[in-house]
């Protein structure tokens, strides 16, 4: 016997996903690159420390070699980070100045905001970064370093504050904004850096494509964008099913010398994967099983 959200959840699916197909360019839009999993937090909204792949920093081969592909196939937004923290990469501040050095037009990463010292925050500046976000989670210092153990939150505010200042006396055009997904007063968290912060984000916990977190309270599917836009590069050079694959379980290929972005974009495992989804048969797919974002 069919469900009864399954009938629902097919309609949604055909409809939306081919709105996704009628959008789907021949290369991605954004292309995600983790030049680094390591991490320097372990938060307890986070499972970084349940991920079984090594930690390793992306070869500056593999990652001039994503770049110029890149640039050569007009993608618009390259993220310099995913499951780990970016400015655990030395070169970062170096690999930013490359990206835009190739024509890149927006370039951005996504830190916890411990480790922007002057010399880091200087550096990112002056190599063009267009946008830094920083996560900061907890509506007092308590909260928040019980959520981000074991970073500071008068480190982290210190921080801000001298990017963003910085930022001003250089004169660059970069934004530096906040997300929350954790917090017990989003007006208490957003005191703490409104008057600095280019703008905030409020987002949900979500269970890391079934994984650790919240389940689902919604049982109509939906198809997941994220199959359509982003090509997430995960250091070791392989191309996981989304950001949420932390461990990179569903591993749809590896850019290499012989295997382009471009042709892993549109060959038969993405294409598979884009198939459940606009069918509404999201369980085919283990991490898409139960993950919050393949539901309405």
């Amino acid at each position: 016997m069919i469900a009864l959200t399954t009938i629902p959840s097919r309609a949604v699916c055909r409809t939306v996903g081919a709105v996704y197909d009628a959008r789907l360019r021949r290369f991605p839009r954004l292309v995600r690159i983790e030049t680094t999993n390591a991490c320097n937090a372990r938060c307890v909204i986070c499972p970084h420390g349940a991920m079984k792949r090594p930690i390793e920093r992306m070869g500056d081969e593999l990652f001039e070699r994503i770049i110029d592909e890149c640039a050569a196939n007009d993608c618009v937004e390259i993220h310099m980070h995913n499951f780990g923290e970016p400015l655990m990469d030395k070169d970062l501040e170096r690999r930013v100045a490359y990206a835009k050095g190739r024509g890149i037009p927006r370039v951005k990463i996504f830190c916890n905001g411990s480790l922007l010292d002057e010399r880091r925050a200087r550096g990112l500046l002056q190599a063009g970064l267009d946008e830094l976000k920083i996560s900061f989670d907890g509506a007092t210092r308590e909260e928040f370093e019980q959520i981000r153990t074991p970073l500071k939150f008068d480190q982290v505010v210190e921080n801000v504050h001298r990017v963003v200042r910085l930022r001003d006396e250089m004169r660059r055009p970069m934004r530096v904004k906040v997300a929350c997904c954790s917090t017990t007063d989003p007006k208490a968290t957003m005191q703490t850096l409104e008057k600095v912060a280019d703008g905030f984000s409020f987002g949900k916990i979500h269970n890391w494509a079934g994984g650790e977190g919240p389940s689902p309270e919604s049982r109509v599917r939906k198809p997941c964008s994220r199959l359509w836009r982003t090509f997430t590069i995960l250091a070791s050079g392989e191309v996981a099913l989304c950001c949420l694959d932390y461990d990179g379980r569903h591993v749809l290929g590896r850019v290499s010398a012989e295997r382009t972005i471009r042709e892993i974009w549109r060959d038969q495992p993405y294409d598979q994967v884009r198939q459940w989804h606009r069918t509404g048969r999201q369980e085919n797919i283990d991490l898409c099983r139960n993950c919050t974002k393949s539901f309405l």
